[in-house]
């Protein structure tokens, strides 16, 4: 519903319509926009009233009147589509996903309902439904972006309560996931890369230290420059992302920044960059041939054709293995690692996460083999030690038996 400008004493005004939320019927509303004098024509005053935010107000629903699949348009217009400011702003690639299951599941179910008639119970006994055909994760996602809906609608004005009331917030539903990644230990990198030490794949060998050595994100490296490396400050500053076949703007505002670089690190990409065609300033760092260097190579087909390999040789995955493995492993192994050697929000802070949480959780995997070592340190404290492959308790002990 679109609103329309009139003048009045003197002044530009906006009218639009609403409808009440007492009996449901439409009623007019109106807004100052400025004075004529100073705006001179109605054109003007369309340009003024699109910046003081008043063209909003002709479509935004009330609250007696907001369907979810009202909410959820209004949420993906003015928050998964927003291109401008920093607040809020989400990943490319994130909003396209967002988007798809707005309209695939949340849209399609519960479109046509009031946003605020839709009861908790009622979400759980339909996540429960979408189980039979979708993983739990997925679920955990859709009911995700649907709490971002309702918060959306909440911060906007366009529905009485807040967060306490809101359904999905007060719904159920598995938040933990089952997926363990595959982590590469220090010993299984410097068999992988080893494998990569050749004069054919120093392209791969240096992405995979790249990876190895940063945490970053397989969409940041493959958006590097040479020009994005401070060769005297020690850091690779983070300026783009490339996913899909495209630049993007990087996953959200925190991730645009920079990581370390150490003398190490200098020196395997100062080499990389005296053996690539491509390493003027404005070139991509790891550029594909097969492109001329005008766009970064292929993520998914380099890991399939050369980083899965490798991990193979080192025993990290087996031959055939049709899990998940590729380079945001690295990432989830430099976290693994770090969680022995330093403080937890030292490696949040390096791998640019906004929450301690997200690294702790999703990014810090068990190890059997420092589980074990704990374990025993424990066994050994109350008297108990290995001994010819069987267990043995201490001479009091037996003497107690």
């Amino acid at each position: 519903m679109t609103g329309w400008i009139s003048k009045k004493n003197g002044r530009f005004m906006f009218r639009y319509l609403t409808i009440r939320n007492s009996d449901g019927k439409k009623v007019e509303q109106m807004k100052t926009i400025g004075k004529i004098a100073d705006l001179k024509t109605e054109k003007n005053a369309w340009k003024e009233a699109e910046r003081l935010g008043l063209t909003k107000l002709s479509e935004t629903p009330t609250a007696a009147q907001l369907t979810f699949e009202a909410l959820a348009k209004h949420f993906i217009k003015h928050e998964l589509d927003k291109s401008e400011g920093m607040i809020g702003r989400k990943a490319e690639e994130t909003s396209i996903r967002d988007k798809h299951l707005l309209n695939k599941y949340g849209i399609q179910r519960w479109g046509n309902t009031l946003a605020l008639d839709i009861k908790p119970l009622e979400l759980e006994a339909w996540f429960e439904s979408l189980s039979k055909s979708l993983k739990w994760t997925s679920i955990v996602k859709i009911r995700s972006v649907m709490n971002q809906a309702f918060n959306h609608g909440y911060r906007h004005g366009l529905m009485g309560g807040g967060k306490d009331s809101n359904p999905v917030r007060l719904s159920r539903c598995p938040v933990s996931t089952t997926y363990e990644a595959v982590v590469v230990s220090p010993e299984q990198m410097i068999l992988m890369l080893n494998e990569l030490d050749n004069n054919e794949t120093q392209f791969e060998w240096t992405l995979a230290l790249v990876h190895a050595a940063t945490g970053m994100r397989p969409e940041e490296v493959f958006g590097l420059k040479w020009s994005d490396v401070d060769w005297v400050k020690g850091q690779i500053n983070i300026n783009r992302a490339w996913s899909k076949g495209k630049e993007t703007t990087g996953k959200n505002e925190g991730s645009m920044t920079q990581v370390v670089m150490s003398p190490v690190l200098a020196d395997a990409l100062t080499r990389w960059q005296g053996l690539t065609l491509y390493g003027k300033p404005t070139d991509w760092m790891f550029a594909s041939y097969r492109e001329e260097g005008k766009i970064p190579r292929s993520a998914s087909t380099c890991g399939k054709k050369y980083l899965r390999p490798a991990a193979v040789k080192a025993g990290v995955i087996p031959e055939g293995y049709k899990g998940r493995f590729g380079w945001h492993n690295m990432r989830h192994s430099l976290a693994t690692f770090l969680a022995g050697e330093v403080d937890s929000s030292l490696t949040m802070k390096m791998l640019r996460h906004k929450k301690l949480s997200t690294t702790l959780e999703l990014y810090t995997h068990s190890v059997a083999t420092k589980h074990s070592e704990a374990q025993q340190k424990y066994l050994n404290a109350i008297g108990l030690k290995v001994l010819t492959g069987k267990s043995t308790g201490s001479e009091e002990q037996k003497q107690r038996a």
